[in-house]
Formats: C-alpha cells, sequence, structure tokens
C-alpha cells in the first residue's frame, strides 16, 4: 500500500512578547546551554527562538533525533539519548513529545506553547515514576517464567531481526518465551492473553505509558539483553 506524508506547518504568530520572554529567561535563568526541539508543525520558528536565546548569553542547539528528518525536530517514538543537554526547550503544543524528552532524558522540560502563548514546566517527577513502574516490572521478569514479545510490522518501528537473539537470551534465562507480531499493536487485546507475566516491547517504546511493559533498552539494566 502507498504512503503520502504530507508535512503540515503551523501558520499562526509565536506569540513572543517582551512578557512572555521575560518569563522564558526567568525559568532559564540558572542554565548556560539550551537545547531546542519541536515537532514539524513548528520547525519553522526554531531559528526565531535560537536566536533570542543567544542574544540573551545562551549557548543553544537543535536536538538531533534518531529518526527525524529535520534538526531539532522531535518523534513521539523516539525517545533515545541525546548526548549532553543540560536544559531541553520545547516548542509546541501538548505533553505527548516532551514526556518523551522527560523519560528519556530525566530532567526537566520547559515548554513554550505558541497556542497558549504560556511557558510550562515538564517536571520529571513524570520519569519517577515511569521508573517505579519499570523497577517492578523487572522484578517481575526476574521471578516469573511465561514472557510475550510485541513485535510490529510498521516500517521504521519493526526490529524482527533482533526477536531471535532476545528469544535465545531469555530462555537461556529460563523463560518461555511467545511473540506477538501485527501491524497495530491493540493493547487490550492483550488482555486475553492472561498467561503471559510479563510483556516486552519491540514496537513503539510510546506503549509503555499506556501498557504495563517493559521495552528492550530497559533488559539492558538487569543484563537480560
Amino acid at each position: 500500500m502507498k504512503r503520502l506524508f504530507i508535512e503540515t506547518k503551523y501558520q499562526g504568530d509565536l506569540g513572543l512578547t517582551s512578557q512572555l520572554l521575560k518569563e522564558l529567561l526567568n525559568r532559564l535563568s540558572n542554565t548556560k546551554s539550551v537545547t531546542l526541539a519541536c515537532s514539524v508543525q513548528y520547525l519553522d520558528y526554531l531559528s526565531e527562538i535560537k536566536s533570542v536565546l543567544e542574544a540573551n548569553g545562551k549557548y543553544v542547539k537543535l536536538y538531533q533525533s534518531k529518526h527525524g528528518k529535520y534538526p531539532g525536530q522531535v518523534l513521539g517514538c523516539d525517545i533515545h539519548l541525546f548526548n549532553k543537554v543540560e536544559t531541553f526547550l520545547y516548542l509546541g503544543d501538548g505533553l505527548f513529545h516532551p514526556s518523551a524528552l522527560a523519560y528519556s532524558h530525566q530532567i526537566d522540560i520547559i515548554i513554550l506553547n505558541p497556542m497558549s502563548k504560556k511557558v510550562e514546566l515538564f517536571d520529571k517527577e513524570y520519569w519517577f515514576r515511569a521508573k517505579k513502574r519499570k523497577n517492578a516490572l523487572l522484578a517481575k521478569l526476574i521471578t516469573y517464567d511465561d514472557v510475550g514479545v510485541l513485535v510490529t510490522s510498521k516500517p521504521g518501528q519493526n526490529q524482527s531481526k533482533t526477536i531471535d537473539l532476545l528469544r535465545l537470551k531469555l530462555e537461556e534465562k529460563g523463560k518461555n518465551v511467545f511473540v506477538f507480531i501485527g501491524d497495530n499493536i491493540n493493547t487490550s487485546k492483550l488482555e486475553d492473553f492472561n498467561f503471559v507475566d510479563v510483556w516486552i516491547n519491540s514496537a513503539c517504546p510510546r506503549i509503555i505509558e499506556d501498557f504495563p511493559c517493559l521495552n528492550f533498552d530497559d533488559l539492558k539494566e538487569i543484563e537480560y539483553f
């Protein structure tokens, strides 16, 4: 099936008034280096924000996504660690992308929201809660035997080549491994497989926000992968 990807850009005013700029700089008062990130809708405004921050003495760099097409662009499925981030400034609305940055970098995310014309803070308490859930699932993985592995056939998210290696690693630990493959991962359907003790996700890493499971990289913490 052919796919057509159309980029849509925000056409409104950034609304960076003197008062809003003052509030933003107050939020950034204790940081020297700022990493800018945004979704594709707001890419055209990054240069303006970068210039303003540099004029106020900040060292500014653009986030480099693992899968994104443009410098500064962040994707919801991309939670890889970007080196040496002191402070993130996310330009955009909503919490979907800031939560990905908070999860991977374990720091507060400052948000400049062009829609609400506000400076907001997404604090690292989100990460602390996510870490507690992850640690509980890792303990469960060590203790129990039946493991379900989620695999998507979607391009860009498919990791089927690593599944055999993962299966081997888990079986060496005495686990029974069941692999579930599909295009869309409907987590509500997984309730039918109540014999599975712990789920491991190889699809979009954001699934962990809606369904209790571990991502591939989480297993490295206990040397299971």
